[in-house]
């Protein structure tokens, strides 16, 4: 299955490299820059590269011609045109150079269309190290007619939101003290969300994966949520503990230890993603969807920040509220996921709010107010925006 849409965060500027299998033996004590990847969003554009362990930078923004270079310490480029080579741009980035330079310093050179500003800049530690910037232009560009498919994300856009009730037909999940099941709840609790985002003027195109008692494979909601290609996925479940003081809601995103375990399932589901021209195995392939599922993170993630207010308007919160996990629902690279834990069903207060029809209307509603405003929120990657 191949998910054309996706490549909006990619072919922009699908300006890769893979890693040297060698190198001189000073480069050991050196961190490798494998790989460069600038990608185009409705608010600028995002240059990440790819490396073998953290690293420091410098920047600085030159005139005369524009350019933004990057200077990472203790660094070496290991990329298939060596030291020294160049790759198109995205956006208000015409084209990147990069070249070693004395005392082991890695120079990455953007060179820009017009003045820019440097929104953010991170430096990510995980299996797969990142170094990241987010540019925007500092004046208007005067550009060509967008492409049909960055034409299509404009405001007015309609998303498709993919909700996920938990656990279904032979499988109850968690029962509550007085019987209540959880695969009955958050049935109800999906049926009301789809009901609430429809009733938005048509904004959402809401699929269910279950809108029954009936069991779904994990793997099948996750392939109806990236066949259905959405732009965000809910999974609604009830939570259950050994101590029944245990109460409220939490929202789950995928975890460091969840990503290394969602390129497994990759290969193993044949899921597919295009990305451009770059090789469709070996390590390019694995640090390109490392860096394609940073974002998908990042956007879950954002979602989670606005969903966990929302929630706490109409409901109990658990502490520590935003959690991490490599729940197998979250493991799309290419669709932004939480998890939401309504609340305990072990817990007496918890199982009353959730047997309450009122009560899960207004998580529902909660939830749909969370997704007005993940979308309308100015982020430079939020799905189609």
């Amino acid at each position: 299955m191949l998910i054309s849409r996706r490549s909006l965060f990619l072919s922009g500027a699908t300006a890769f490299g893979a890693a040297a299998l060698s190198g001189p033996a000073w480069a050991d004590q050196l961190a490798l820059a494998r790989g460069v990847l600038v990608q185009e969003g409705s608010g600028g554009v995002r240059v990440a590269v790819a490396l073998s362990r953290q690293t420091s930078a410098r920047t600085m923004f030159l005139a005369d011609p524009h350019r933004f270079v990057v200077d990472m310490a203790d660094t070496h480029w290991a990329m298939p045109q060596g030291s020294s080579g160049e790759g198109p741009g995205a956006g208000a980035v015409r084209r990147y150079r990069f070249a070693q330079q004395p005392g082991g310093v890695a120079r990455l050179v953007l060179d820009l269309e017009a003045p820019a500003t440097l929104l953010r800049q991170e430096i990510g530690a995980s299996a797969q190290p990142m170094l990241s910037f987010d540019l925007a232009s500092s004046v208007p560009l005067t550009a060509p007619a967008p492409r049909r498919e960055y034409a299509a994300q404009s405001a007015n856009t309609r998303r498709t939101i993919v909700v996920d009730a938990g656990h279904g037909g032979r499988d109850p999940g968690a029962v509550g003290t007085t019987g209540v099941r959880e695969k009955d709840v958050v049935l109800d609790a999906a049926l009301k969300l789809r009901e609430a985002l429809e009733s938005r003027g048509g904004q959402y195109r809401v699929v269910l994966t279950r809108d029954a008692d009936r069991f779904v494979e994990l793997q099948d909601r996750v392939r109806i949520a990236r066949a259905q290609d959405a732009d965000l996925f809910i999974s609604v479940h009830a939570d259950s503990h050994s101590r029944q003081t245990a109460a409220g809601a939490s929202v789950y995103t995928l975890s460091e230890s969840g990503s290394a375990r969602a390129q497994n399932v990759m290969n193993s589901q044949n899921w597919d993603l295009d990305l451009g021209e770059a090789p469709r195995r070996g390590l390019a392939h694995d640090v390109l969807v490392d860096l394609f599922q940073r974002e998908t993170t990042n956007r879950s993630a954002q979602f989670a920040q606005m969903v966990i207010p929302r929630l706490g308007e109409v409901a109990p919160l658990l502490t520590n509220t935003h959690r991490n996990a490599g729940f197998f629902v979250l493991l799309a690279p290419d669709v932004p996921a939480v998890l939401i834990e309504t609340g305990f069903l072990s817990n007496p207060t918890d199982e009353r709010r959730l047997n309450s029809p009122r009560e899960r209307e207004n998580m529902a509603e909660a939830m749909a107010r969370a997704v007005d405003d993940y979308f309308r929120a100015p982020q430079l990657y939020a799905g189609r925006a």
